[in-house]
């Protein structure tokens, strides 16, 4: 299934190139709809509290329930059975397929390595699980291996091994290691896979507890933010939290994550000025926070599992949340089957789905197939959309667009069906 999705993002992208970039059909740059103050300002409800802080913190252990895949990490068991951590270590890409490295296909030889380095052998009756923080942003594999896999020789975008990207100063279960001990197996909120061990700091549980719950932190609400800290430039994507340990009028000293030689943990005070791109707290669930925090990634490149330092279209959507305290799925049919207010598409007509989509709460997902949008609300009667997006149709040409973009919901399927005809659910996080 994986397969089959990225021949259809790399194919668009390659047959789409002799096109230009010309506008497509349900994209907009329309200078009105592409800024965030068009839509807050259509909002009547866009200040008011969606859900409180008490409301947010209940709505976030409805969503743990509903997701197998989200876990409330300050509960996380103390040890797992062995057999549960070989299902998961054992469930990587299907390496029968022929793959790509660096355009050359990649030998049996070389697949055997990474099963072998998947040391399942290893893995004991019952896993005693071990404490870590992320000390800079890792990628989280497929395997342990940090070299790209592609399906197909020219591609450079779509690696099969990415998962996802987990930022700094977050907690994860260490629940196995690779058999050259380069990397971990581990547990985050709400994905595992392999990460670099160069990027993880083990500490003791009381010391982590502070990490998979923080008190006192500062949210990231900007598109990403950077700082200094032992001599390396730390990157924060949106919705990241900074420990903080005091502050003052015009700034904040935040205890950020550090790796001794040894693999532990310490602690760097590192002192900012107060700005716009730090929070103390989460913002307050409004829709027009969320509004706000869309438009921050508007185009950005996209990036296929949290790649290029940027999003895909579900990584769009759980930043966005994370910023008021909301904590989502990662995957998009995650997203979907999620806590919230569902509304499901059927057999709708196209004026009953438009008229559907209208009534949702702006900063409500639409769901499709593959993919996911964020409402923005409508304009003449056109319902609107910020998503991070791949590739699409128009009129029987392939477009590439890998960026983060504005559409209405005339957007194309290879089918000729629009993203309008295509959508299966709406979801409103409340």
């Amino acid at each position: 299934m994986i397969k089959n999705f990225l021949f259809l993002c790399i194919t668009l992208m390659l047959l789409a190139a002799p096109y230009g970039k010309g506008e497509a059909a349900g994209i907009t740059t329309y200078e009105k709809f592409i800024v965030p103050s068009y839509w807050t300002e259509h909002n009547p409800d866009g200040d008011k509290i969606v859900l409180n802080a008490a409301a947010v913190e209940a709505f976030n252990k409805k969503v743990v329930a509903a997701s197998p895949s989200v876990y409330e990490m300050a509960n996380y068991p103390k040890q797992v059975a062995g057999k549960n951590v070989a299902a998961y270590v054992g469930n990587y890409t299907d390496l029968s397929e022929d793959m790509y490295r660096e355009g050359k296909l990649v030998s049996d030889n070389y697949k055997n390595i990474l099963r072998a380095q998947t040391n399942a052998a290893a893995i004991p009756a019952e896993v005693t699980v071990r404490y870590g923080v992320t000390v800079r942003r890792t990628n989280v594999r497929n395997l342990p291996t940090g070299e790209g896999l592609f399906y197909y020789a020219s591609d450079r975008n779509f690696d099969a091994l990415q998962e996802t990207a987990l930022d700094p100063s977050e907690a994860v279960a260490i629940l196995h290691t690779s058999a050259n001990g380069y990397f971990y197996y581990v547990q985050a909120y709400n994905y595992r896979g392999w990460v670099s061990k160069f990027d993880v700091a083990e500490t003791d549980r009381s010391t982590w507890l502070r990490y998979a719950a923080p008190k006192s932190f500062l949210t990231v609400v900007d598109r990403d933010y950077t700082l200094k800290a032992d001599g390396e430039q730390v990157f924060f994507q949106q919705g990241s939290r900074l420990q903080m340990s005091d502050k003052k009028d015009s700034t904040y000293t935040v205890k950020i994550p550090v790796r001794t030689k040894d693999g532990k943990l310490q602690e760097d005070k590192v002192v900012l000025s107060r700005n716009a791109s730090l929070n103390e707290g989460y913002l307050p669930y409004t829709t027009n926070n969320l509004i706000r925090g869309a438009f921050k990634f508007y185009g950005s490149v996209y990036g296929w599992g949290g790649l290029r330092n940027s999003v895909d279209c579900s990584s769009f959507i759980s930043n966005v949340y994370r910023t008021v305290g909301i904590f989502l799925p990662r995957n998009a049919d995650k997203q979907e089957t999620s806590a919230g207010i569902h509304k499901k598409m059927g057999n709708m007509s196209s004026a009953q789905r438009a008229n559907v989509v209208k009534g949702l709460t702006p900063g409500s997902t639409l769901h499709m197939d593959g993919h996911v949008m964020f409402y923005l609300g409508s304009s003449n009667d056109t319902p609107y959309a910020i998503h991070s997006l791949g590739s699409h149709y128009t009129g029987g040409t392939r477009h590439s667009t890998m960026q983060v973009v504005v559409s209405d919901l005339n957007l194309q399927k290879s089918s000729g069906n629009t993203y309008l005809n295509e959508l299966t659910t709406c979801v409103t996080f409340r």
